[in-house]
This record gives structure tokens, sequence and C-alpha cells, in this order.
């Protein structure tokens, strides 16, 4: 998930049921999904009109993934600091049991329903959505990061996402440790040791490698409903977009790529049309 504080959870609210792809409305509910519903675990967002999906990429990816193969899901309250077996968010229950990291969640998913969104993929297709996934979640999420949480330009605004509901006396310690903590992961994977110039540059080559698969389809594998890669892709390129932070030269050169915007506006007018109708406003309120 997106390394950080963990914000006062969302109050319980039941998501609207999305549209099943036709191969896995056929396939059974397991009863381990209790009348295939899931309780979701995830950052929450306190903005009247919020226009990302969550603050967390990995935290819409499952959420939308639960969207698009048609499983009912809740977000139940968390007590303070609740952050599953991990530590990180998203994880869901399933039964009586957490399951954390959302790949393995989405495996557990589609292994218990008996069917998978890449079954309609060759074997080849689905090896290439591995690494397109590999490209955004290994390299792309990790420029992504260093943006948010360790340039200074960006840390007001990150600190304010993760922290304004902790107390003014101690948001200064509690926050500064948490960046000080995925500052030295970031150190550890190795993307926090090079200079942002480069971590940068790193960031938009994927971003060119992304639009040049794409082309001019709708999913990138030519697929009328999406795929696991389309779900990954969309959950890093929506945040890079859509983050609002003040310094974003990697979302800034998404907007260069006509049909990666359009790509994400796509799926986001589908799932999340709260959100789509949200971004709406803000740019007739800008343009005004």
């Amino acid at each position: 998930s997106f390394p950080g504080f963990t914000r006062r959870p969302i109050r319980e609210r039941r998501a609207p049921k999305a549209k099943a792809q036709a191969c896995l409305a056929r396939a059974s509910s397991s009863e381990t999904m209790k009348g295939n519903r899931v309780d979701l675990m995830v950052y929450s967002s306190r903005e009247e009109k919020p226009v990302l999906v969550n603050p967390s990429p990995f935290c819409t990816k499952l959420e939308l993934f639960l969207k698009v193969v048609g499983i009912d899901y809740v977000k139940p309250e968390l007590a303070p600091g609740d952050m599953g077996p991990t530590g990180k968010l998203p994880n869901v229950k399933i039964g009586d049991e957490r399951v954390a990291d959302s790949a393995v969640i989405i495996n557990r998913l589609e292994a218990t329903r008996g069917s998978s969104l890449d079954d309609v993929l060759s074997e080849e297709d689905k090896a290439q959505g591995r690494f397109i996934i590999s490209a955004c979640e290994d390299k792309l999420y990790f420029c992504m990061v260093y943006l948010s949480w360790i340039h200074n330009a960006n840390w007001p605004t990150t600190r304010a996402v993760y922290f304004s509901e902790v107390p003014w006396g101690l948001r200064k310690l509690i926050s500064g440790k948490a960046r000080k903590g995925i500052k030295k992961a970031l150190h550890g994977q190795g993307m926090g040791r090079r200079p942002v110039d480069e971590i940068i540059a790193i960031g938009k080559e994927v971003v060119d490698d992304l639009a040049v698969v794409l082309g001019d389809k709708t999913a990138f594998f030519g697929t009328p409903e999406s795929t696991v890669a389309d779900i990954a892709v969309y959950a890093q390129l929506n945040h890079l977009l859509y983050a609002n932070l003040p310094y974003n030269p990697i979302g800034d050169h998404v907007k260069t790529k006509p049909n990666l915007v359009a790509f994400v506006d796509r799926i986001t007018k589908r799932y999340f049309p709260n959100i789509y109708e949200n971004r709406a406003k803000e740019v007739t309120k800008t343009a005004a």
C-alpha cells in the first residue's frame, strides 16, 4: 500500500455492485465470501468532494478490481492504527481471515471464484501483463512515493493528506517519523539512492512505454473488459494525474499522452462516476 500513518478509517458504507465480466458472472460464489461480499480495509478520505479514489494507489487498485468482477464490499470502520497483518493497507476480510497485499488478495479471490479476468488472454499476453504490472508497481510507484514523501515541495501536501487528523502537538513528531521510515525504505529499495532528476527520468520512461503499448486501444490487450494489468496501470496513472501535488513532473508528463489520460478517465467514469463528476467540476471551477 501507499506507505504512511493510517488516517481515521472511513465509516462503513456499501459500494454499488459493478457489472461483472461475462465469464466471471457465470462463476459461482464461494461461501467463504459470505454471499459474495468482502470487508475492504483502505485509507479513508475526509474530502467533501474527493478527486482521488483513495490516497493509496494500491487501495484504488483493489477497490477497482472488486468493482470490475462484481464482488460486493463494505468499508468497515477500523480501530486507529489497525493496518492488518502486514502493517499496510489495503487488506480484506474473507470470512474470519484477514488477507493483505493487493496482488495476493486478487489471486486469492480469483482462485476462490474459479476464474480470472486474465482468462481471456493467451499465455504470452499474461506474461506481458505481468511485465506491465512490474513496471508500474516496482518502478513508477517508487518514483511517485519519492516525489510525494521526500521531495520538499510536496511534503506539506502529503503530510496534510495523511496526518491532518493527528493532534497538532503530535503531528510533527509522528509525520516526521513516518517520513524518515519511508526515506529509509526507499534507500533500501534503491530508488532513494538516485538523484531526483534520474528518478523523474525513470518515471517518464515508464509512462512513455505505457503510452506506446496502449496505442489506440481502449485496454492494454484490446479486451472489451479490463484485465488485471489494466487495473494495475489505472491505479498508478490515476494517482499521478490527480494527486494534486505542487511539483509533479511525472504526472505532467502523463498529461502529454492523450491515450493514457483517456484510458484513466474512461475507467473512472464507468466505475467511479462520483469521482469523475468531482473532477469535471474542479476543471470548470479552475477555468472560471
